[in-house]
């Protein structure tokens, strides 16, 4: 193994079902082309996992991978990529934590661990210098993320050790069930806490001891302090630093943006409940940040009185968490809230979801499509926070109506019928975020094309929510009218530029929220990237690795039977208007914008296949691609 800068130049694969390990050297192709974290995970599951394998199959393939800014003092470079594919969506499930997880799987010696087959019993992976080993741990199966983290750590020690674990969700296979590292850092979509339940793999446990090294340490220091600079000048900065994203919910809820009460209503009467001062008001709060971030934009939250008193957690208790489970299900308490996302968290479920499918079943009893027979007694109505703690436990244990609704929207609607499919909110079976599309249409465009099924921060477009000058919104969208809200002009552009400098981001593991504004562009990463690994990338090829990591997870999709045709929203985004609020009478305009997209992606708008010359252009060889599609 040669000596590298930013990498450790190896890839380890286990099999659970034989025992059989293997270590990989790292291609400096797949460095060039892919560059690490996402884009290797994307990359290897495209080139190695066989069409058509059933999601939660001894054969799926199941992804840990770290970016060549980890371990370092790049700012923020503490995230790192999961992948698999999903059974929530049977297309490409992609997770990303921000945790110390990736940094210590350096240290332990690899670049990326890719895990096949199935453990005959529940066991826990440990990778220590240089090896990993599966041990067995029946004792900690059907324990609590938090149960199961704490006598991990007393077994193998605080210092320099990162845990991956799933929950009872996870344990029952549940398709929106998800990983947590290090008790509290989720990461993210697609059920890839159920692929390790079919595993039989209750936890993964990093212990590193190894030092990362970076090509230009005098370099990277300078050009780390001035990313820094810029960094606090951002007007986020301050804003995140005080409360996380949960500053955006009154800005929300008056923007029209805000999905109510799973989108049958476009503004919420209670937001004071669940604002900001809210946040202060009812719980104890305190601001800390990831692992090697330098803005402190999550919390550590307890809660002080009331009937959910002792209730304690820890992550962003911003929008995914406070208008998910408040706003989304008509709930305008705090305190309930944060008790929801503690549960959530200590059965292993995801997030944005839970409280999605929540939403949904509760516009579905409001309805009279389901009632309390269907539901063993719960009154599932939306504003009851007792309801909502209720069925998550059901949701993850698998029990009475948690068994339908714990399938995810999509399926859930299959089951309830009553033309529910309308305003399910999910795309090609991912249940959407709690941003109103018809209040921000660009959003809406992100949730139709992304490469997971209804995601935001794939492309995380922000030309509506920051100052960018004129020139960079051509640059970016090639119009200024990309800033006007509900117009569709340059908003497929936008998203599709968004997409490639994310997916960039992504591959470097560097957090989203630091990189949101122009920070994110590829000449304000390259300098610290080629300080790191001492390769020297230009801006335009980092931009051109990020489009190609979106063209492969294009093709995998595409291998395994998405259509263009996928490529939508459902019908209530499109053909019903809001009531009220700031964006009412407003529908998404989404055949402009989705033109607009498949124009600047160079795809095909009938077959949804990127064109054989922008394959070429990639150097994703039109012959090859065809294979891997028969």
């Amino acid at each position: 193994m040669k000596q590298m800068n930013g990498y450790i130049g190896r890839i380890f694969t286990i099999d659970l079902s034989s025992g059989e390990k293997d270590i990989i050297d790292l291609d400096d192709q797949m460095i060039r082309k892919y560059l690490g974290g996402r884009g290797f995970a994307s990359h290897w599951l495209y080139e190695n996992l066989p069409a058509n394998v059933p999601p939660l199959s001894e054969k799926n393939l199941l992804i840990f991978a770290s970016g060549p800014c980890n371990g370092t003092i790049v700012p923020s470079s503490s995230r790192g990529s999961i992948g698999a594919k999903s059974p929530l969506t049977s297309i490409l499930g992609s997770g990303n934590t921000g945790s110390s997880f990736s940094v210590q799987l350096k240290r332990a010696g690899f670049d990326m661990l890719v895990i096949s087959g199935k453990a005959q019993r529940p066991v826990c992976l440990v990778i220590e210098d240089g090896d990993a080993t599966a041990v067995p741990c029946e004792d900690l199966w059907g324990k609590t993320v938090s149960e199961a983290t704490g006598k991990l750590r007393t077994r193998f020690g605080y210092r320099n050790v990162s845990i991956g674990c799933i929950g009872p969700a996870g344990e029952r296979m549940v398709p929106i069930s998800t990983v947590i590292f290090d008790k509290f850092r989720g990461a993210g979509r697609g059920g890839l806490g159920a692929v390790m339940g079919s595993k039989n793999l209750k936890a993964l446990v990093v212990k590193g001891s190894k030092g990362i090294n970076a090509a230009h340490p005098d370099r990277l220091k300078k050009e780390v302090l001035r990313f820094i600079q810029i960094l606090e000048e951002e007007p986020y900065y301050e804003r995140y630093s005080k409360a996380g994203t949960a500053v955006i919910a009154e800005p929300m809820n008056k923007m029209g943006s805000a999905l109510v009460k799973n989108g049958t209503l476009g503004f919420f009467e209670d937001i004071e409940g669940v604002n900001e001062k809210a946040l202060k008001q009812h719980l104890f709060v305190r601001q800390k940040a990831c692992f090697s971030c330098p803005m402190p934009c999550t919390q550590q939250y307890g809660v002080t009185e009331g009937p959910y008193k002792g209730t304690y957690g820890e992550g962003s208790s911003g929008a995914s968490v406070v208008m998910g489970f408040g706003p989304r299900c008509g709930v305008s308490d705090m305190r309930a809230i944060a008790k929801a996302h503690t549960l959530s968290n200590e059965l292993g479920l995801d997030l944005i979801s839970t409280n999605a499918v929540l939403a949904f079943g509760m516009e579905c009893f409001e309805k009279g499509l389901i009632n309390t027979s269907s539901t063993g007694g719960v009154r599932l109505e939306f504003g009851n926070a007792e309801a909502q703690l209720e069925m998550i436990e059901d949701i993850a244990f698998r029990e009475g109506f948690g068994r339908v609704l714990g399938e995810g929207t999509k399926r859930a609607s299959d089951t309830i019928g009553g033309h529910s499919e309308r305003f399910a909110p999910q795309v090609k079976g991912m249940d959407m975020m709690e941003v109103e599309p018809r209040g921000m249409p660009s959003w809406g465009l992100m949730f139709a094309v992304s490469s997971r099924g209804a995601d935001h921060v794939r492309a995380y477009d922000v030309c509506q929510m920051m100052s960018f000058s004129d020139e960079a919104l051509i640059r970016i969208a090639g119009t200024i009218e990309v800033r006007e809200m509900f117009g569709p002009k340059g908003k497929g552009r936008s998203v599709a530029f968004f997409e490639n400098v994310r997916a960039v981001a992504d591959a470097m593991e560097i957090c989203r929220f630091v990189t949101r504004g122009k920070l994110g562009f590829p000449e304000h990463l390259v300098g610290m990237l080629n300080y790191v690994t001492g390769l020297a990338f230009t801006a335009e090829e980092m931009y051109s690795i990020g489009e190609r990591i979106v063209n492969v997870e294009r093709l995998f999709n595409l291998r395994e039977g998405m259509k263009a045709s996928d490529d939508t929203l459902p019908h209530r985004y499109l053909s019903e208007s809001l009531p009220d609020g700031a964006a009412k009478g407003k529908r998404v305009p989404l055949k402009e914008m989705l033109e607009e997209y498949y124009m600047a992606r160079d795809w095909d708008m009938a077959s949804g296949y990127p064109k054989p010359q922008k394959l070429d252009l990639l150097g994703l060889s039109a012959d090859r691609v065809r294979r891997n599609l028969d």
